[in-house]
């Protein structure tokens, strides 16, 4: 039983999972799904959202047979120690490389758009020294920060929305331009935005309530990013014509770098200035969950001891990516950790928990 001191609120979890969701996806996400949906690129996104509640609706159904255990504690619960440390491990991986891959998207976007003579490794040392200083706290103070950051989110949507002034539904239709098949592949493209729901595995546990509350916490945050991803990417397909949009990788910037809001001649700066928290947020949440890990294998539960070289790690990974081509291949690899991680491995494990009738308690 979690000590009452850790426990999170079910709106606490909520915004964990918000704020770790929405991370650094935003930007690129317009230009990704209507380079293949065209203006059916919003129907992809809400395709994307649905897939993921289906998903987070796999990852609690495995969590609420062992309630008090992380996925860290339900790997050996169900194949036993020396398996069980192998996911473990494998998991840690996973999070680590998340962690890493959403600081090079971070920081390459800070040195394009805001910092361009700073050099990377500054940029890196300055995200690191916030994360592990946020990290090394526990649960509960984490999800408290995310739930304060998230009242920023309205402010994106205020900045977005006076584009609003100047758009042209017509660049949308028709809306099924690019045919059905290209929209679920325009689907498949942005489900990568839609990934942090995953702390679920690890938060469930620490969060007060029934395992339908703990469900229902979860998918608020899950519908509110998807609604929130509709509108930007519906924003910015009615902003752009199609020829603009399929060329312009950060739709999101390019859009408010346009606008003048009374005395505020770059809005955009507004808007990174902004963003940049959520950043650090999702990047702080990924390096916690790999330093749990760490924590349950080596140091007796306790991460706090292993947030130094988890962040450490993360750097070396955003180090990697010299070229585009190694950029690509790093999202390449991460895309396919995550259908392993999110889908593959909690399907495998909840399916051998109901095959060898295993509840919290029991081992095989």
């Amino acid at each position: 039983m979690i000590d009452k001191k850790y426990q999170i609120t079910q709106w606490q979890l909520t915004f964990l999972i918000l704020q770790t969701q929405i991370g650094t996806g935003v930007l690129q996400l317009p230009h990704l799904v209507q380079s293949v949906a065209k203006g059916g690129g919003w129907i992809s996104v809400l395709i994307a959202g649905a897939v993921t509640q289906l998903v987070l609706i796999l990852l609690w159904s495995l969590s609420r047979r062992y309630p008090s255990f992380t996925i860290y504690g339900i790997g050996p619960q169900i194949a036993r120690r020396f398996l069980g440390n192998i996911i473990v491990f494998a998991y840690i991986v996973y999070f680590v490389l998340v962690g890493g891959s959403i600081l090079v998207l971070s920081v390459r976007t800070l040195n394009k758009w805001l910092l361009k003579d700073t050099p990377t490794w500054v940029l890196l040392l300055l995200i690191a020294v916030t994360a592990i200083y946020l990290a090394r706290e526990q649960l509960r103070t984490i999800s408290q920060f995310c739930q304060l950051a998230s009242f920023l989110i309205p402010l994106f949507v205020l900045l977005i929305s006076y584009g609003y002034s100047d758009v042209n539904l017509n660049y949308t239709l028709p809306v099924t331009e690019a045919g059905w098949n290209n929209i679920v592949t325009g689907a498949q493209n942005s489900m990568t935005a839609f990934s942090g729901f995953e702390l679920l595995l690890l938060a469930y546990p620490f969060t007060k309530g029934t395992n339908l509350q703990k469900l229902k916490a979860a998918s608020l945050a899950n519908v509110a990013v998807t609604l929130f991803y509709v509108f930007v990417t519906f924003s910015c397909l009615i902003f752009f014509s199609p020829p603009q949009l399929s060329v312009i990788p950060e739709p999101v910037l390019y859009m408010l770098k346009s606008f003048q809001i009374y005395i505020v001649d770059r809005a955009d700066l507004i808007f990174l200035s902004i963003w940049i928290v959520n950043g650090v947020t999702s990047i702080t949440c990924y390096i916690y969950a790999g330093a749990n890990g760490f924590g349950y294998l080596f140091h007796q539960g306790s991460h706090k001891k292993a947030v130094l070289y988890t962040t450490l790690l993360c750097c070396l990974i955003a180090l990697y990516p010299q070229t585009m081509t190694q950029h690509d291949a790093l999202v390449w690899i991460k895309q396919w950790m995550e259908y392993i991680f999110l889908l593959g491995l909690p399907l495998l494990l909840l399916s051998l928990s109901y095959l060898l009738k295993q509840k919290e308690g029991q081992t095989a």
